[in-house]
């Protein structure tokens, strides 16, 4: 993915795009990181993904996974994996479910599963997500915002601080 091109962010931007394997292998092999859950087709991405490069560089955060909800299908077509019509596509959104454990008051209609928002930002320290948090500033996807507000941009970057902290790998344990 381009994010240069598709977020305006710095050629040295923290981003690598992952896949559904590594995303979960992420929990199977006990890593610790942020996992952004978004594409960007989404306006709310678009708005926060060029704070988060700053903010995840000044706090010496050097990778930030990002694994995109929407894929191409066989034909060339985009689908949305949180409405998969395969049972693939399903099950691969059940154990997203399952281990990052996002609850939601919308459900997917046809699994009745929870609904995961784009952009969702998951800390996981030691293959255990700790927490998360959805970021929701523009309500209508028609809506052309392009920056933050002073007060949206603050109240981001604390919440962005937190799930840093989050993600810092807890090496008690390890041998």
């Amino acid at each position: 993915m381009d994010y240069v091109k598709l977020y305006n962010v710095d050629e040295k931007n923290v981003f690598k795009e992952i896949h559904y394997d590594e995303f979960m292998d992420m929990f199977d092999s006990f890593q610790s990181g942020l996992v952004l859950l978004g594409g960007a087709w989404c306006k709310n991405a678009q708005l926060i993904v060029p704070e988060l490069n700053k903010i995840a560089k000044e706090n010496n955060v050097s990778v930030i996974y990002n694994y995109d909800l929407k894929y191409l299908n066989d034909f060339g077509q985009q689908g949305d994996l949180r409405t998969g019509t395969s049972l693939d596509h399903r099950m691969e959104y059940f154990n997203i479910c399952q281990k990052t454990g996002i609850e939601s008051e919308k459900t997917v209609g046809n699994t009745m599963m929870p609904r995961i928002p784009s952009p969702t930002l998951i800390a996981i320290r030691n293959g255990s997500t700790q927490e998360y948090m959805t970021f929701k500033y523009v309500d209508d996807e028609h809506q052309d915002k392009q920056n933050l507000t002073e007060e949206e941009l603050a109240d981001f970057k604390e919440k962005v601080l937190k799930l840093i902290e989050e993600s810092k790998i807890d090496d008690r344990f390890l041998l």
